[in-house]
């Protein structure tokens, strides 16, 4: 085959690509648009679901003003028990609408990498060409041609293929970009997913200790009107919310006077609200299952590197012997978060900072803790860091959407977006308003 005969084969080869590659977009248009409908349903579902709980939590304010009788307490208890089980409902259609989104993401990625394989073939072809044309010397491809008119075309012809290798290289560099923004995507939708479920485990057990509480209350007063009141006026705080102890001084080992003063040290250096403090480490707490149960080898280094994040897992490696050395600490004794289904582990102590964002901070602690160096498993020290970087978030203007915003950058950083409004800050806001109400009035 002459040289214009193969240029032209691949040129063919790249139209028959092409057109494949719009076949299978009509297809993933058409199933794309059933995808959307399903999203919408369970998006009006969601929105229901969220009108029934502005329902019922009107009712428990409705009746919280009332005149305190038995029941009108049993009343209060069945109306939050009611309205957490919508809350676990509205939870279940929000997880199967980021399974959709996960389905989707996972397409996209398989498309993304289906089309730079073809774009490699194609460039392989291009490239293949240049190299067959190079292996003459030009006086040959001079005589071998009759006329000039054909020698200046199949100079032009080989132009054209070393202009298609650039564009071809363009396509493949612009792919891999969208490669890596849809695998970013799809971490930050599987996080949300752990979160969400464990979320749900929560609700579970609020709804166990709701519904021990309206039992307790009944076994206490045994129906009556009278042993109520006399409860009321003996011991208040057997009938009111009853306080559950902070999962963080059962993980972290913190009495809950240290806890409430390291939030109030953090809060006066940074202007966040000690209360909302709490509230999100309580949250990350709670929905951390994974939290202080790993190692930085299998749960962090080999993990990334498994991934493909070869030089993220080294980043993360150096900076996680950074900080042990400087604190004398053993690398391989030390706590870090387990690697989740979603993606890895590596996070330290109360405020689970990675190792890179916590050597972002430490200098900044140190300034404050006056401790050198700063250590993300001293609670002091790991308040601040938290205090600071949800200070810097908006944390610090003490508005809720200020804290909603600050706790959204806290979790997904330059993709926040998904989570200011996330049923998971709804639990940090929630939080932070009973420790306000428990410790800081």
């Amino acid at each position: 085959m002459n040289k214009p005969s193969k240029i032209f084969s691949l040129f063919r080869g790249a139209a028959i690509c092409l057109f494949l590659v719009l076949v299978a977009s009509f297809f993933l248009r058409v199933e794309a648009a059933d995808v959307d409908e399903l999203r919408r349903d369970l998006e009006n579902q969601i929105k229901q679901k969220q009108e029934e709980i502005d329902q019922y939590q009107q009712q428990i304010q409705a009746n919280q003003q009332k005149a305190r009788t038995l029941n009108n307490e049993i009343q209060i208890l069945e109306d939050q028990i009611d309205q957490i089980m919508v809350e676990m409902k509205q939870i279940d259609l929000v997880i199967r609408k980021s399974t959709l989104n996960i389905q989707e993401i996972d397409e996209q990625i398989d498309n993304f990498e289906e089309q730079i394989n073809q774009k490699k073939e194609l460039l392989a072809e291009y490239i293949r060409a240049v190299a067959y044309s190079d292996q003459e010397t030009l006086l040959e491809v001079v005589l071998k041609n009759d006329k000039f008119s054909d020698f200046f075309d199949q100079l032009e012809a080989i132009e054209t293929v070393q202009g298609e290798i650039q564009n071809v290289l363009a396509v493949v560099k612009e792919l891999k970009g969208e490669l890596e923004n849809e695998k970013g995507e799809l971490e930050s939708e599987r996080e949300e997913q752990y979160r969400l479920k464990s979320l749900q485990l929560i609700k579970s057990r609020t709804v166990e200790n709701r519904q021990w509480q309206k039992e307790d209350l009944l076994e206490q007063t045994k129906g009556k009107e009278q042993r109520y009141q006399q409860m009321v006026q003996g011991a208040e705080k057997e009938i009111n919310f009853i306080r559950e102890q902070l999962s963080l001084l059962e993980k972290y080992q913190i009495s809950l006077e240290e806890a409430i003063q390291d939030a109030i040290f953090a809060g006066s250096k940074t202007g966040v609200r000690p209360a909302f403090l709490l509230g999100v480490l309580e949250a990350e707490s709670r929905l951390g299952l994974n939290v202080g149960t790993g190692n930085w080898r299998e749960d962090m280094y080999q993990c990334y590197q498994s991934l493909g994040y070869i030089t993220r897992a080294k980043r993360e490696k150096e900076a996680f012997f950074q900080i042990c050395q400087g604190l004398g600490l053993n690398p391989d004794s030390q706590p870090v978060s387990a690697e989740p289904w979603y993606g890895c582990g590596g996070a330290m102590g109360v405020a689970q900072f990675m190792p890179t964002t916590w050597l972002a901070y430490a200098d900044r602690v140190s300034a404050i803790t006056g401790h050198q160096p700063a250590n993300p498993w001293d609670h002091r020290d790991a308040f601040t860091a938290a205090a600071i970087k949800l200070g810097a978030g908006g944390a610090n203007q003490r508005t809720e959407i200020g804290e909603r915003t600050a706790y959204a950058k806290y979790l997904g950083g330059s993709r926040y977006q998904r989570w200011v409004y996330n049923k998971v800050t709804d639990y940090v806001i929630q939080l932070a308003a009973q420790f306000e109400e428990q410790y800081f009035k």
